[in-house]
C-alpha cells in the first residue's frame, strides 16, 4: 500500500483529494521527524468511524438511513378504530394471523450497507457487474466512462458490486475478476490507466463471501501534460510546515536539526532563524500507477513534470504573525484548491493557527489538518491536541464534523468526500 498522501492526493480527482501520511515519509516540524495522522475537512466530509486517533477533518456528513419504526396495532393485537384511521393518527393494523412463513425479516442481522445514491453528475460511477457485455453495451459503457472522466477533470472512481441506489451487493470472486477485466478493456479504449484502490468484503444475509472493488480511472486530458493541484500549507510558526514539505519532496528524513527545510528557504535570514517569511513553491508528482515521483529519483523539476501524470504544487506560507499579510497574499493570489493546516502536537492550537483556520473558511477553501511532532509527545498530549481541534471544529463558527484519518481505508474515504465537496 502506497503512502496515505498518495491515497488522498495521488489517488483521487484533481477537483478534490488530499491528506498526509501518518508519520509521512518522515519529517515532523521544527527539525524533528514524523508527522501525525492526517485529517481532511470540507463541508461535504462525512463523519465516519475511525480506526485510530489522528488529526481532524471536517465536513458535514450524511446520517445512515434509519430502519423502519415499529407501529402500534401489530398482528394479533386490537385493531385501531375507524376514527383513528380517519384522523391519520394510527397506521392500519397488519392482517390477523401474522406474516406468511418465509417473509419475515431475519432477526439478529445488520441492516444492509448503503452508500449515497449515485449522482448523474460527478466522477463516481456505480456498477453492479460488468460480465461479458455485448458490443453495443460495451460502447455505451465506454461513452459513460468518458463522461465521468470529463466530470472529474481526468479522473473517475468506479464502485464495482454496488447498485445505483447505493446498496452494497458484492460479487463473487469470478464475477469480480470478470468485471475488472471488462473495466480494463474500457480504460484501454479511452487511453486511461486503471488502479484498484481497495477491495472490501460484504457480509449481509449471504452464505458465501462477496466483495466490492473501488477502482480509480485516470486519463490526462489531451490539452494538458499532467493534472495539476495546488495546496496551500498553513500553520503556526515552528509547527513544522517547511520540514514536512522538505521530507515529502526530497524523499529524505530530517536530521533533527532542520536540514530538510533548507531547500525551501529563499533568504539568508530564513536559514538563520528557521522561519519562513516569503512564499515558496515545492512540487510532488505521482505517476499513472499512483507512485510518488520526487527529487529522490529525479534531479530537476523538468524530469518530475515529464514523469508524473499528476502534479501537486505546495505553496509554503509564513506562520509568524509578523508575516500575516504575506500569508493572506498567498491564499488570495494563487487560488489554492485545498489548504493543509499543520498543528504541532506539543503546542496544540496556538499563535496564528486560529487566524489561518478563519482565513481558509472565509475563502471557502477545503482544508485538512495534519498533526506534526508526534514523536516528541506522549499519547496523552496527542489526545489532548486532537480533542482541542475537535472542539474548535465543532463550534458554531466552524460547524464541521471531524473525520479522523488513520488508516489507508480512512484516507480513501476522506478523498472521496473531498472529491464530492462543493466549491
Amino acid at each position: 500500500m502506497e503512502p496515505l498522501l498518495s491515497e488522498l492526493f495521488g489517488g483521487f480527482p484533481g477537483s478534490g483529494t488530499g491528506a498526509m501520511p501518518p508519520g509521512g515519509p518522515g519529517g515532523g516540524g521544527g527539525g524533528t521527524g514524523g508527522c501525525g495522522p492526517a485529517s481532511c475537512s470540507s463541508r461535504a466530509c462525512a463523519s465516519g468511524r475511525s480506526s485510530g486517533r489522528a488529526p481532524i477533518s471536517s465536513g458535514r456528513g450524511r446520517c445512515p438511513a434509519r430502519g423502519p419504526a415499529s407501529v402500534p396495532g401489530s398482528a394479533g393485537g386490537p385493531a385501531p378504530s375507524a376514527s383513528a384511521h380517519k384522523n391519520n393518527k394510527v397506521p392500519p393494523a397488519a392482517p390477523r394471523g401474522g406474516h406468511k412463513k418465509g417473509r419475515s425479516r431475519p432477526r439478529g442481522r445488520n441492516n444492509p450497507p448503503f452508500l449515497p445514491p449515485e449522482a448523474e453528475e460527478g466522477n463516481i460511477e456505480y456498477k453492479l457487474k460488468l460480465v461479458n457485455p455485448s458490443q453495443y453495451r460495451f460502447e455505451h459503457l465506454v461513452t459513460q466512462m468518458k463522461w465521468r472522466l470529463q466530470e472529474g477533470r481526468g479522473e473517475a472512481v468506479y464502485q464495482i458490486g454496488v447498485e445505483d441506489n447505493g446498496l452494497l451487493v458484492g460479487l463473487s470472486d469470478d464475477e469480480l475478476r470478470a468485471s475488472l477485466k471488462t473495466l480494463r478493456k474500457m480504460a484501454e479504449k479511452v487511453g486511461a490507466d486503471i488502479t484498484i484502490l481497495r477491495e472490501r468484503n460484504v457480509e449481509y444475509d449471504m452464505d458465501s463471501p462477496r466483495r466490492i472493488a473501488e477502482v480509480l480511472i485516470r486519463k490526462v486530458p489531451d490539452d494538458q501534460q499532467f493534472l495539476d493541484l495546488r495546496v496551500a500549507v498553513l500553520g503556526n510558526v515552528d509547527s513544522g510546515k517547511s520540514t514536512l514539505l522538505g521530507v515529502l519532496t526530497q524523499g529524505e528524513l530530517d536530521n533533527g536539526r532542520g536540514r530538510a527545510r533548507l531547500n525551501l528557504f529563499r533568504h539568508l535570514h530564513e536559514i538563520q532563524s528557521g522561519r519562513t517569511s516569503s512564499i515558496s513553491f515545492e512540487i510532488l508528482g505521482f505517476n499513472s500507477k499512483g507512485e510518488v515521483v520526487n527529487y529522490s529519483d529525479s534531479r530537476t523539476a523538468e524530469v518530475i513534470c515529464e514523469s508524473a501524470s499528476k502534479m501537486i504544487t505546495f505553496i509554503d506560507l509564513a506562520g509568524h504573525h509578523k508575516y500575516l499579510k504575506t500569508t493572506i497574499f498567498g491564499l488570495t493570489s494563487y487560488c489554492p484548491d485545498f489548504a493543509m493546516l499543520v498543528v504541532s502536537a506539543n503546542t496544540g492550537i496556538a499563535g496564528t493557527t486560529r487566524e489561518h483556520l478563519g482565513l481558509v473558511m472565509a475563502l471557502k477553501v477545503p482544508f485538512f489538518i495534519v498533526i506534526s511532532k508526534v514523536d516528541l509527545c506522549t499519547k496523552a498530549t496527542i489526545d489532548r491536541t486532537v480533542k482541542q481541534l475537535e472542539m474548535v471544529l465543532k463550534q458554531p463558527g466552524c460547524n464541521k464534523v471531524p473525520l479522523l484519518v488513520w488508516s489507508s481505508d480512512d484516507a480513501v474515504t476522506a478523498a472521496q468526500q473531498f472529491a464530492q465537496s462543493p466549491r
